[in-house]
């Protein structure tokens, strides 16, 4: 409802321009509004933090905070034991219920830690998630400017726009899309450019995490590269993951989302 808001206050002309993570807005942006990618990205791993220091009585934790149905997923299959409570609230307010003894460990986005400058105090008791352990979500990392498409704001936010970070984030969206995910579905996509090439992964899971279909595609990347070919690797992608099971997930999903609405 947030990026709704900032996004009337855009086609109003109330405001110029709205900052979001790049994770949190739907793939596709409403008639009259660009997005721009700004910046380098920053780490795009999710983190595991727990109350105490990790050590062998407290590993793995018992009770793990998350709202996110992607980390639940991906949580379950790898601590399967654990028990996954709902954390809400922003960084801050996560951290609190952290030391209030809610939980035993919470996962929340490095980036965010490092934006607010708060990793260094927690670094004891962080545990950095590899892409092979949890997988982020497409964006995660990444500043998305919406603007109204006007060619003078286009102009003179142009020089913000960083190329890779557009390349490898607009993969991992297109990936989401052409699945017909929003973020109520468990699905992650990761892209790097390296050695020459685009690459990405993709992973659709269920909610206990046992059924999984991770797929991954790279393609030839040089600077005369354009970013709808990064866009149609995404497309590819997720027409690899349907076909080899992830539409029967991703159903399964729906299913059990329209039974609990109707709770």
């Amino acid at each position: 409802m947030f990026v709704v808001e900032l996004e009337r206050a855009l086609l109003q002309k109330r405001i110029d321009l709205a900052v979001h993570s790049l994770k949190d807005l739907p793939t596709a942006q409403p008639s009259g509004l660009r997005l721009l990618v700004a910046g380098q990205r920053e780490d795009a791993r999710d983190v595991l933090i727990t109350r105490q220091a990790p050590s062998p009585d407290t590993m793995p934790p018992a009770r793990v905070g998350t709202c996110s149905l992607r980390r639940t997923a991906q949580i379950r299959a790898l601590f399967p034991q654990a028990e996954i409570l709902p954390l809400r609230g922003n960084v801050d307010t996560r951290l609190r219920k952290l030391e209030a003894g809610d939980y035993d460990a919470i996962v929340l986005a490095a980036a965010g830690l490092h934006r607010m400058g708060v990793s260094d105090a927690l670094a004891a008791r962080l545990t950095y998630l590899s892409f092979e352990q949890v997988l982020p979500a497409p964006g995660q990392g990444a500043l998305g400017l919406e603007l109204r498409d006007e060619p003078e704001l286009l102009a003179m936010l142009a020089p913000l726009n960083d190329r890779a970070t557009q390349a490898t984030t607009s993969a991992e969206r297109m990936f989401m899309r052409r699945l017909g995910a929003g973020c109520y579905l468990p699905v992650a996509a990761y892209s790097t450019i390296e050695a020459g090439d685009l690459a990405l992964i993709g992973l659709v899971t269920s909610l206990d995490g046992r059924e999984q279909v991770r797929v991954s595609r790279r393609v030839p990347w040089t600077a005369r590269s354009s970013v709808e070919s990064a866009e149609r690797l995404g497309i590819d992608l997720a027409e690899q993951a349907l076909a080899q099971g992830a539409d029967r997930i991703i159903a399964a999903l729906e299913v059990l989302r329209e039974e609990q609405q109707h709770v």
